[in-house]
């Protein structure tokens, strides 16, 4: 009796603590993402004078602009020159900015802060910048139009005028 006492104790015991072990154990997996900002060009484009006196304007440029900051990003497209004769520097032609916001990505709102400016030749302003910025993160194609503001036909040079727009981006403070 003592012993069937024992032996149900035993099994008793043997449940209620069962006899296999476990253990337990676990791994964290961290991803570091880095703030980044970018911008990217379209390619080269060009156009032939249309013999008259307007404007000549380019068909509009898409600028694909991202940043990741929670902060947001300022993006700014400059020339720092007007249009100038490819091997004839004395001849030159002023150049216009106009900016505006495309498609977006993410949840950043975009703003245009500078949508127009030229240069002014005869006032010795020989550069033209215009800019925009987003509150947060996200991606924008920015839509800029460049044009060559022409004189009246007859009184410039023939020949290639080239001017180079430069964006750059950079993190809001």
């Amino acid at each position: 009796m003592f012993l069937r006492f024992i032996i149900r104790s035993s099994v008793a015991l043997t449940l209620l603590l069962g006899t296999t072990a476990w253990a337990q154990s676990s791994q964290v997996y961290k991803v570091i993402v880095p703030e980044s900002v970018g911008v990217a060009a379209p390619a080269a484009v060009q156009l032939t004078h249309d013999q008259t006196n307007n404007a000549q304007a380019f068909p509009d440029q898409t600028w694909s602009v991202r940043g990741n900051s929670t902060k947001g990003v300022n993006i700014v497209f400059k020339v720092d020159t007007p249009f100038v004769h490819s091997t004839n520097n004395a001849w030159k032609v002023d150049a216009k900015l106009d900016l505006s916001v495309g498609t977006t990505q993410g949840p950043a709102s975009w703003s245009v802060t500078k949508a127009t400016d030229q240069t002014n030749i005869t006032g010795n302003d020989l550069d033209a910048a215009v800019s925009a910025t987003s509150n947060g993160v996200g991606r924008a194609n920015m839509i800029l139009k460049v044009s060559f503001l022409s004189p009246e036909w007859g009184t410039y040079a023939a020949g290639e005028y080239v001017t180079t727009v430069v964006g750059t981006v950079a993190l809001n403070p």
